[in-house]
């Protein structure tokens, strides 16, 4: 099986693994690549967010505002669909339409997640009592 390569620029994507779901972050730009549902999956588990080791700066929130020029996926090599996500942070990320893997620059698996977080009063009332959604 040949080595997955970052979208990005084209360095290694080594395996890590976070509650037994396995992600692949690439060594040298820190982005993230997601099989179909895996980033579904780790946004919902407490603690998941370690995986992502990019800070975001200003530079990085400006460059994350608009799209990446073509990238590939590193599985089926088709060129992904950009995504942007306008929510409390608002980024741009990539999709494979074939596969529906997931790309995220270094940083953005925290903002993709906490833009999913349940912001009603129950919500946050449940999170802060410990209880899982």
């Amino acid at each position: 099986m040949n080595a997955l390569r970052c979208p990005h620029c084209d360095h290694s994507l080594a395996s890590v693994v976070f509650e037994e779901i396995e992600v692949n972050r690439c060594e040298a730009c820190g982005g993230l690549w997601f099989d179909a549902s895996e980033a579904e999956q780790l946004k919902a588990i407490e603690g998941s967010e370690v995986l992502d080791r990019g800070g975001r700066d200003p530079a990085a929130a400006a460059v994350a505002a608009s799209p990446a020029g073509d990238r590939h996926c590193p599985r089926c090599y088709l060129k992904m669909t950009h995504i942007l996500d306008l929510d409390e942070h608002s980024l741009w990320y990539e999709q494979c339409p074939r596969c529906g893997g997931l790309w995220l620059d270094a940083g953005e698996f925290r903002q993709f997640k906490e833009n999913f977080r349940d912001r009603s009063f129950l919500g946050r009332a449940r999170q802060r009592l410990g209880f899982k959604s």
